[in-house]
C-alpha cells in the first residue's frame, strides 16, 4: 500500500532537477496511506484492532472504482484522441453521479452506524486486547479520516443535486 501510494504520486509530481513538487492535496494523499497503513500495521502488533480497520477499510475502499472511472474519463476527456468521443461526457456524467451516491451512503449513512459502534467497541470491549493510548490513537485516526472528508461530502451532494438524476 505505501509502495504503491508513494510510486503513484512520485510518478506524477516528479520534475526534473527539482525532485517531487508536492501540493497540499498530494501531501494529504501520502499522510493518509501513510497512517492508514500506521493503523494496519499497529493492529498486526498488539494482534487486536484488525476487524475495526477491515471494516473502515471497506466503507473507505467502496466508492473508489467509481472513483478512480472518474479520474481516468476526465483525463482522457483532455487528450485529443477522445475530443470526437460522443458518448464519453455523458459516461463521465453517469459515473459522476453514481461515485457521489456511493461516497454519500459510506461517509454519511453508513458512518452513522459505524464510528459508534467502532467507538463503543474499542473503548469498552477493545481495552481487554490493546493498549488505551493505542485506542485513542486508533479514534483519532478514524474520526480524522471522517471529519477529513466533510468536503469531499459537501462536493458529492451538490453534484448529485446539481446531476441529471435531480435536475
Amino acid at each position: 500500500m505505501i509502495y504503491d501510494s508513494f510510486m503513484g504520486f512520485i510518478v506524477e509530481v516528479w520534475q526534473p532537477g527539482r525532485g517531487p513538487v508536492l501540493s497540499s492535496d498530494d501531501w494529504m494523499y501520502l499522510g493518509h496511506h501513510i497512517l492508514t497503513s500506521l493503523y494496519m500495521t499497529s493492529t498486526r502488533w498488539v494482534k487486536a484492532g484488525h476487524i475495526s480497520a477491515m471494516v473502515l477499510m471497506f466503507f473507505g475502499e467502496l466508492s473508489n472504482p467509481f472513483m478512480n472511472l472518474k479520474l481516468i474519463l476526465e483525463k482522457a476527456l483532455e487528450q485529443d484522441c477522445c475530443k470526437d468521443v460522443t458518448w464519453l461526457p455523458t459516461l463521465f456524467v453517469c459515473n459522476e453521479q453514481v461515485f457521489s451516491i456511493c461516497y454519500i451512503i459510506c461517509r454519511v449513512f453508513a458512518a452513522s452506524f459505524v464510528f459508534p459502534h467502532l467507538t463503543y467497541d474499542l473503548l469498552i470491549r477493545g481495552k481487554k486486547n490493546a493498549p488505551m493510548w493505542l485506542i485513542l490513537c486508533w479514534l483519532f485516526l478514524c474520526y480524522g479520516v471522517q471529519f477529513g472528508s466533510i468536503p469531499m461530502i459537501y462536493t458529492s451532494i451538490d453534484t448529485v443535486k446539481n446531476g441529471p438524476l435531480l435536475s
